[in-house]
């Protein structure tokens, strides 16, 4: 299971990749907008610089012209660009035309360009010049999810606690979907979006989900646990009274 944070919040970002698990990040409108983000390029690039990972930066045109245009342009800000776009007729229409074209990352603006070894890693990989990582967002059916992977997506978001909160099972979503995925032998992964509690974390990958993206509030619940603190401290005061007793003697 990759851990991705679903986030535009720099420090946020920052803190999961002092953990060393950060495998991703994924951007919407929403979250760039809480982020008081007024210069998208210049923050994509920063996440880049901070986290070296995929970040999936999503299209807001709803036409497929639109799409291809966002797509291209975001995909040229950096090497770690993913193109998110929506699974609609028009957003697969981008999907198709995307994913066929090559789009070389310019890092045009980028503050860290001149001397940047992510970039100098990727050109020597010779992957500055490449065919643009798509990922379909808002899926929730199986078909969805089916017809963007045979648009070109590389990911599929299915979002599982929008699909709860109506009375729907998002986790028998990734279920299905992982199983067909296997049984086609079809390539593609699964980001199991919208969690929104540490349980759906783990049944996610129980059914099957390559990454999961959350919340930084998501992430850190992972890792507290009112026993592991418990016991920490017991550890500790243990030392201490072996200390005190070492000393006396």
């Amino acid at each position: 299971m990759e851990f991705y944070l679903d986030t535009a919040q720099l420090d946020e970002v920052r803190t999961a990749v002092s953990w060393g698990i950060l495998r991703g990040v994924t951007t919407n409108p929403s979250h760039v907008a809480r982020a008081g983000v007024r210069d998208l390029r210049r923050h994509v690039q920063e996440l880049c610089w901070i986290a070296d990972v995929p970040i999936s930066v999503e299209v807001v045109a709803l036409d497929a012209d639109g799409m291809v245009a966002q797509g291209t342009e975001f995909a040229g800000w950096s090497p770690n660009v993913v193109v998110k776009l929506p699974t609609t007729v028009e957003g697969l229409k981008a999907m198709a035309r995307l994913s066929h074209s090559e789009v070389t990352a310019s890092c045009q603006g980028c503050a860290h360009a001149p001397d940047c070894p992510i970039r100098a890693r990727f050109a020597q990989q010779q992957r500055l010049r490449r065919r643009p990582e798509i990922n379909a967002t808002l899926i929730f059916t199986v078909n969805q999810a089916l017809l963007a992977l045979a648009a070109g997506a590389s990911y599929v978001s299915p979002f599982v606690g929008r699909l709860d909160a109506v009375g729907e099972d998002g986790v028998a979503l990734v279920a299905d979907l992982a199983h067909i995925l296997r049984v086609q032998q079809q390539p593609g992964k699964i980001i199991a979006a919208a969690l929104r509690h540490p349980v759906h974390v783990t049944a996610v990958a129980r059914a099957g989900a390559q990454i999961a993206t959350m919340s930084f509030a998501i992430l850190t619940q992972l890792v507290e646990h009112p026993l592991t603190a418990a016991g920490l401290e017991a550890f500790l005061e243990d030392y201490r009274r072996s200390q005190e007793g070492s000393q006396g003697q």
